[in-house]
């Protein structure tokens, strides 16, 4: 039988998940726990660091930087959640943070579940391997700007390839510009929406977003439901641009989660 990596430490650390979790309710938001973590581990002696930031970086180009929950002795990424239950998603985005600090171990814990709840993830970077891109069948009906929309397409599943869920929406919308533009696409960025009213602009919302060719509208996400995008406003700005086709990517997920927006 292969031996677990960092066995002895994955094991303290989950034991002081336990005493976490047996002292405290199932009512409190996630920082608390957080620090009742932190406080267990080093009456363990074990080194700790909290919301440490990381830079990011995609194809040797930096998007931006993230801060991680628990870092435990230079070793093993600590995840805390508060949900009824651990989901793929949850492992998938610990990967990721693995891939940022370039580790091998992270551990998932639940404060919110009727049951403690824990999952260990390893990743092994030497066999790490891209997940396989698939085109996304449109309706011909739908077939607006083919070409263009297939290399973007293929452009945002690199991305989420590459990077993984788990980060904000600035890293995925930094690098997705950088890969467009590695693919030879004229891809401008913007940071927020005009709101206006009767050709009177009124005000702006901050949505991070990309015009590609000035002709698609790119709106790179992460969110963790996707149902909470006003597709309205997002009409309205293309509309107001004179951009028929937008194309909204949710990187916060297993899978990349893509809507088509016409108008």
């Amino acid at each position: 039988m292969t031996e677990l990596a960092h066995k002895e430490l994955t094991g303290a650390i989950i034991g002081a998940y336990y005493e976490v979790y047996n002292q405290t309710s199932r009512t409190f938001p996630e920082f608390l726990y957080e620090r009742a973590m932190i406080e267990e581990l080093r009456l363990r002696e074990l080194a700790v660091i909290q919301q440490d930031e990381y830079a990011i970086y995609y194809k040797d180009r930096l998007v931006g930087k993230q801060r991680l929950d628990l870092f435990v002795v230079q070793e093993i990424v600590v995840e805390n959640k508060v949900a009824e239950r651990l989901t793929a998603l949850h492992r998938a985005q610990c990967a990721s943070y693995l891939k940022t600090v370039g580790k091998q171990v992270g551990l998932v814990l639940n404060f919110g579940s009727d049951a403690p709840e824990f999952d260990r993830v390893y990743m092994d970077p030497a066999r790490v391997k891209p997940t396989p891109i698939e085109s996304p069948q449109i309706a011909s009906d739908d077939r607006l700007y083919p070409e263009l929309s297939y290399a973007i397409i293929g452009g945002l599943f690199e991305v989420h390839s590459i990077i993984g869920p788990g980060y904000v929406h600035r890293i995925y919308g930094n690098a997705c510009h950088h890969e467009l533009t590695l693919r030879g696409l004229a891809t401008i960025p913007a940071k927020r929406i005009q709101v206006a009213y009767k050709n009177i602009i009124l005000g702006d919302i901050a949505f991070g977003h990309l015009t590609v060719e000035g002709k698609v509208m790119v709106f790179p996400s992460a969110y963790r439901d996707a149902s909470v995008i006003h597709y309205d406003t997002l009409k309205y700005w293309m509309r107001l641009n004179g951009i028929r086709l937008g194309i909204l990517a949710n990187f916060n997920a297993t899978r990349l989660q893509l809507m088509f927006v016409r108008w």
